[in-house]
Order: structure tokens, then sequence, then C-alpha cells
């Protein structure tokens, strides 16, 4: 059985099983804390080697990242639950 992370404010990108785990973390430091682990493994995202012929594709997730994150932080309180 697969456990997404889920958000009623925003639609969330999808986490594998044990992300989501990692994030909700029993509600560990409430959702800020939930937020801050998601927001983690979001920009990590774009971690590992990229090739010169890849540059395109690495900016174009480095944006993606940075608009998904400036719409996550324009909420005032987020409602996590796993799903």
């Amino acid at each position: 059985m697969f456990m997404n992370l889920h958000c009623k404010q925003i639609d969330l990108w999808q986490t594998p099983t044990y992300i989501t785990y990692m994030c909700y973390s029993n509600g560990d430091g409430g959702w800020k804390g939930i937020k801050y682990r998601y927001e983690q493994w979001v920009e990590s995202r774009s971690n590992g080697i990229w090739g010169d012929d890849q540059a395109e594709e690495f900016n174009e997730l480095k944006r993606q990242i940075k608009g998904h994150l400036e719409e996550l932080n324009s909420f005032k309180k987020l409602d996590f639950s796993i799903i």
C-alpha cells in the first residue's frame, strides 16, 4: 500500500511512502515541522550529478522547486495528513 503526504491547502508533490512517514513523523514539530521536512525533500530533488547536456532540465526543475515552495509558503497555516 502506498501512502502519500497530503495537504488541504495545496497539492503536494507525490512522495514515496518512506518520505511521507519521514515528513509526517507522527506530527513531530506540528505542521511547521512537517512543512520543514517536506521542503527539505523537495529541495533535494535537484541534488545529484547533472551533466552539461542536462542544464536545461536542471534549470527547469529548479524553477519548479522555487515556484512550488513559494506557493507552499504563501499559506499562514497548513493542514497535513497521510492518505
